[in-house]
């Protein structure tokens, strides 16, 4: 399987197939796909679980993206167990604010790792853009040693750590609100309706996530790209198609 194969259909496995069963199927009944809040839930969070194993199977090996993946699809079935867990039928009322810091986690420890990290081998910056599959790497530093630039070469990792752990930190602080604008109304409907609304609220914010978050995000990584190919271009010498593989 092609890598952009693979990678359509963790998409479909991970967000969109998941966000149906939550919208469509979390309603009780005799129908085939109507599963209840509880078994939907369960399906629907199964999907990411198994596309990341079954990643990791195939492959003998886990990248960090899949792994945060992986966790995030955990932490969002402890706090759905925790949520249904009350004394009564409607979800606890503090389970949005849970579910809020649950999604804000994982893209704040990104922005934050980025930060830590900073632009050395192996650090997050070289994960999210500043890339061997992106950039030239070696031929840049190869040019940097030559001209004697280390410092200029430096400052502008700097900026680019700067402005994607800020990308990620504000990534983060948009789930956390995203979380509660879907979840807190859910804790004002009669307590039999929690239950469901909660199911779809989950659904929403998975899809609306990815547009409103997720597009927004993926705009700012790519400028960082771009002033990347730009600002090394000038320092170095080298023009932008021999600084990046794109």
């Amino acid at each position: 399987m092609d890598k952009g194969t693979r990678s359509l259909l963790t998409v479909v496995l991970s967000v969109l197939l998941p966000v149906l069963i939550l919208e469509h199927c979390s309603a009780p009944g005799d129908a085939l796909w109507q599963l209840g809040t509880t078994r939907a839930m369960v399906l629907a969070l199964s999907l990411p679980i198994g596309c990341g194993l079954w990643i990791f199977a195939r492959e003998r090996r886990a990248d960090t993206i899949t792994l945060l993946g992986l966790g995030g699809t955990l932490l969002t079935g402890v706090v759905t167990l925790y949520a249904n867990t009350g004394d009564t039928l409607a979800i606890r009322p503090d389970a949005p604010w849970w579910y809020a810091a649950k999604e804000a986690l994982v893209a704040g420890l990104l922005g934050a790792a980025v930060w830590v990290t900073g632009a050395r081998p192996g650090s997050l910056l070289r994960l999210f853009v500043y890339a061997d599959s992106l950039f030239d790497i070696a031929r840049i530093e190869r040019r940097v040693a030559e001209r004697g630039c280390g410092e200029g070469y430096a400052r502008i990792l700097r900026r680019a750590c700067f402005f994607t752990g800020l990308s990620l930190l504000l990534s983060a602080a948009g789930n956390f609100l995203l979380s509660l604008w879907f979840l807190l109304p859910v804790c004002e409907l009669p307590a039999e309706a929690q239950p469901l609304a909660y199911n779809e609220a989950v659904g929403s914010m998975m899809w609306w996530s990815y547009v409103v978050i997720g597009v927004p995000l993926l705009g700012t990584l790519l400028g960082v790209v771009a002033y990347l190919r730009r600002a090394l271009s000038r320092l170095t010498g080298l023009s932008r198609g021999e600084i990046s593989l794109l």
